[in-house]
């Protein structure tokens, strides 16, 4: 796929190869910014390139080197990614990191190690790996990709060469979705939707059923002060499934309310759900900015509570009840 797969990156493109360029590929790279932007592909088109015997600043995507990363099976590139069921990299997952990293490389000049979700590591995983990037060996490569560089120690920051990836252009995520044959209507709404993440986008194109369960879910909270005692429990039944499938749920909420103080404000440009801009002006009398701000606290925390495993039905119930008497207020 080479570098130019990895599109609206070109400034942190041009900075890996640079690095490979001069010869100075460092130690440690971080790479920083919010899913969906292409950390992780990037990151790999890097080792790729390092790798890569027949280019000097890119892939040639043919080689055996290329075709080894590509099938995941390269033995100078190791993924580190969280388990299944865990929420954070553990740090029995660095001190392997630690015994493998010792050896020299196999097959190329260099070893990368990629880490994914580095700003979840546990804090005894954190130390471990700090001693590994202050005495790295000279051959090895580590990559952190995290959402919130701030959430890593500062010590491991200041170790790391970071390479800040940036938001996508709507224009170029909504080109992204018309290839992918999206029409021009729904490939626009997401482009505004994803602010600024072509993953986040692509994800929710791939989901065939976005769009009606968005429209469910709009629906029944531009009117939940009409919502019943009864018909608050269905839906927290029914959205609470949605969460179970990976569904962008709090997502979408918050979104519907910050449109809200976009037209309260009069900068109807900032408004996200473009085709609900109708329903979204209907809604703006019920609520003062403050009323706005509570709820899209609660939406926060009813998010952080179903993160921490608090039941999502019960959770859903309590959300839905609190925005209700808001309304009524």
């Amino acid at each position: 796929m080479s570098f130019s797969s990895v599109r609206g990156q070109d400034k942190a493109v041009e900075i890996l190869k640079d690095e490979i360029k001069k010869g100075r590929i460092s130690h440690a790279y971080l790479f920083s910014g919010q899913s969906g932007l292409g950390k992780k592909k990037l990151a790999l088109e890097f080792a790729k390139a390092v790798f890569c015997s027949k280019k000097e600043l890119d892939s040639c995507d043919s080689c055996i080197s290329c075709r080894k990363v590509d099938h995941s099976n390269h033995p100078d590139l190791k993924i580190i990614a969280r388990a299944e069921d865990k929420s954070a990299i553990s740090i029995d997952q660095i001190r392997e990191l630690k015994k493998e990293i010792a050896y020299k490389p196999y097959e190329s000049e260099r070893k990368i190690y990629i880490i994914e979700d580095a700003d979840l590591m546990t804090k005894e995983a954190a130390n471990s790996l700090l001693k590994t990037l202050e005495e790295p060996p000279e051959f090895a490569t580590i990559i952190l990709l995290a959402e919130d560089a701030g959430k890593l120690l500062p010590t491991i920051v200041s170790r790391c060469q970071e390479v800040k990836l940036t938001d996508v252009s709507a224009e170029l995520i909504e080109d992204i979705l018309l290839k992918k044959g999206l029409s021009h209507n729904k490939a626009e709404i997401l482009s505004y939707l994803a602010e600024g993440s072509q993953g986040r986008a692509v994800k929710f194109a791939e989901n065939e059923s976005f769009f009606q369960e968005r429209k469910n879910i709009y629906n029944f909270i531009a009117n939940i002060e009409e919502k019943t005692t009864v018909e608050i429990f269905l839906a927290a039944d029914q959205f609470n499934k949605l969460i179970n499938n990976d569904f962008p749920f709090f997502y979408l909420l918050s979104n519907w309310y910050r449109d809200i103080i976009m037209i309260k404000q009069n900068y109807e440009q900032g408004v996200k759900n473009i085709d609900y801009l109708d329903l979204l002006k209907k809604s703006t009398d019920k609520y003062t900015e403050k009323n706005i701000i509570d709820r899209l606290e609660y939406i926060e925390l009813a998010k952080k509570y179903i993160e921490s495993n608090v039941r999502k039905d019960l959770t859903l119930e309590v959300l839905f009840f609190k925005l209700r008497q808001l309304d009524q207020k």
